[in-house]
């Protein structure tokens, strides 16, 4: 999203969040039809946000926010394993949620272009999450960063969020939780 005042972040939130209810009604988000219920043109649109492919990750990331926030508040801080614990949670929402399913399966390479590469900001924002979450974690003990663990969990949890679009296998959550504690485990004090 560009930088705005006030006035046009409010315009942005109106865009965003037309887009938003799109995905959860499991409607095919067009930014015609947004920039109607937003009350804007589709020019404004293009300004504010930016092309179809980034109103999509921009609706999806405010929905991915709302379910990490979700998983974070489920899972007590003091739980042995709350870095897998809090991963196979959002990794669950995900498989669950019908309007994400409608999404991926509705145009898959598009999905997984927005989701899973630098196409669209949402997998660095989400490793951003998930390093913060190591952050409060024991220490690795291998030579490995943060960094590059977060990014590795995040791979982890798209290939099981994904599966049944990237190999024709069912996603599974129970799988990934086992990945995480067994990749995770091997990474304490």
């Amino acid at each position: 999203m560009r930088d705005e005042g006030p006035a046009t972040a409010a315009t942005t939130a109106r865009i965003i969040a037309e887009a938003r209810r799109m995905l959860l009604a499991g409607e095919q988000v067009d930014v015609g039809k947004v920039a109607a219920e937003a009350g804007v043109d589709r020019a404004t649109v293009f300004r504010r946000v930016g092309r179809r492919d980034l109103l999509l990750a921009e609706a999806l990331w405010t929905l991915a926010e709302d379910t990490w926030a979700r998983c974070l508040r489920e899972v007590p801080e003091s739980a042995s394993d709350r870095t897998a614990d809090v991963l196979s949670a959002f990794v669950r929402y995900l498989i669950e949620a019908p309007y994400f399913r409608t999404f991926l399966h509705r145009d898959p390479q598009r999905a997984l272009r927005i989701l899973t590469t630098n196409a669209a900001p949402n997998q660095e924002r989400m490793v951003e999450r998930v390093e913060a979450l190591l952050s409060a974690a024991p220490t690795p003990t291998i030579d490995l960063s943060r960094l590059d663990l977060a990014r590795l969990l995040v791979r982890v949890a798209e290939m099981y969020v994904y599966a049944d679009i990237i190999a024709g296998a069912e996603p599974d959550a129970d799988a990934a939780h086992t990945v995480f504690v067994a990749l995770l485990s091997r990474h304490r004090n």
